[in-house]
């Protein structure tokens, strides 16, 4: 296939990332001469990196997502595979959505989907080249020698988490000396629970007994058969609660924690000192087709109904109700996310707290953000 200039400037720059890789000494001793040059190849890494999310944000700066331009409509570029771990259900709907679309395919981007139950260990593995989840799990990961960093927000990085109630439960200090599902023992989802018992009068430690009932329909049944009396739960299952008349909802959890960030996008070090034009990719995916299902719900709902085995009145009732947390602002801020780590420590998930500094790489949601005018960069702004 031939390419664009824009392909072969991308190749050009990647091939200087490459070679400034090589360059050890004999029997793997590094000269002197080559220890002085390490900083500057380091360095020139990442300008090439830059640059090359520089010229695939200027080739794709025609992308309109209310007209239904992609950006990478008409640009050329080399077919890539990577492996991914994203999200299902209400967490990954759009991502999802984007997917059943082939608008990665579209991009050039082949897709093998893995779904593990230890990402971390998967990235330590090497098995996993780019995924999304709390970033709970990876920022302690990353400070600990895994080599992976945090490259942008989810599409939303508030916890989009309900907390569901059986009828007779009116407020949360009924939930005393009830059973209350936590999803997990620990982990964002638990904690948010734990916080917000906490803020309305309930020790999470003492007044209730918290029982690790998973996610999604798993953590429903539990609900329905009457093993937990309340539980914290994702959409769609605080709509169906309410629709069955099986109970009520009592807490929007992100109207307690609105500094509490829990959605990210993670990328291994290799992907990104290899392959940065990559990750800007797989972004400019993932933010294209959460804002534009989100501009344009009357094609997407019936999707999502299908998607999540619903009828389109429930589909639309359960989006909408989080369509406050649908952002979509790629640039992760490191405050919020410190917060989130000191949380962790407050409740005992971790030993000793973690400092967010170095886990973090914006570059990527930066140019995706700007290109697509998203965040900081949305129009009105």
């Amino acid at each position: 296939m031939l390419m664009n200039k824009t392909a072969r400037v991308l190749i050009s720059l990647l091939s200087v990332v490459s070679l400034a890789a090589c360059g050890s000494g004999t029997n793997g001793q590094e000269t002197g001469s080559q220890n002085e040059q390490k900083p500057a190849a380091t360095a020139a890494a990442a300008t090439a990196g830059a640059a090359a999310a520089s010229s695939l944000a200027e080739a794709g700066a025609k992308a309109d997502i209310q007209k239904g331009i992609p950006p990478w409509e008409g640009r050329e570029q080399p077919e890539v595979t990577i492996t991914a771990g994203f999200a299902k259900g209400m967490t990954g709907i759009a991502n999802q959505f984007a997917v059943d679309k082939g608008w990665y395919e579209d991009a050039g981007i082949h897709l093998n989907f893995v779904d593990t139950a230890n990402p971390v260990a998967a990235f330590g593995a090497g098995e996993v080249d780019i995924a999304d989840g709390d970033p709970g799990t990876y920022i302690p990961a990353i400070v600990n020698g895994v080599k992976i960093k945090v490259v942008s927000n989810m599409w939303r990085s508030r916890g989009a988490y309900w907390i569901i109630a059986k009828p007779e439960i009116k407020s949360f200090a009924d939930l005393k000396g009830k059973n209350v599902g936590s999803a997990q023992p620990i982990g964002g989802m638990a904690l948010t629970l734990m916080d917000v018992l906490s803020q309305n009068g309930v020790d999470p430690k003492k007044d209730v007994k918290l029982v690790p009932n998973g996610f999604y329909q798993s953590a429903y049944a539990t609900f329905e058969s009457g093993e937990v009396d309340a539980t914290i739960i994702h959409q769609p299952f605080a709509t169906l609660t309410e629709q069955e008349g099986k109970g009520n909802i009592l807490a929007k959890t992100w109207e307690f924690m609105p500094e509490y960030q829990t959605g990210v996008l993670v990328a291994s070090e290799k992907l990104i000192d290899e392959q940065p034009d990559v990750v800007h990719r797989v972004l400019e995916v993932y933010f294209y087709a959460n804002e534009y299902a989100k501009t344009h719900l009357d094609e997407f709902i019936p999707w999502a109904a299908e998607y999540l085995n619903l009828d389109e009145a429930t589909a639309r009732k359960a989006i909408e109700s989080e369509i406050e947390l649908w952002e979509n602002d790629p640039i992760v801020d490191v405050n919020r996310l410190q917060v989130t780590e000191d949380l962790l420590t407050e409740y005992g998930m971790q030993r000793e707290k973690i400092s967010v500094d170095g886990t973090v790489e914006n570059r990527f949601a930066e140019a995706v953000a700007k290109e697509l005018k998203l965040g900081k960069y949305k129009t009105g702004q």
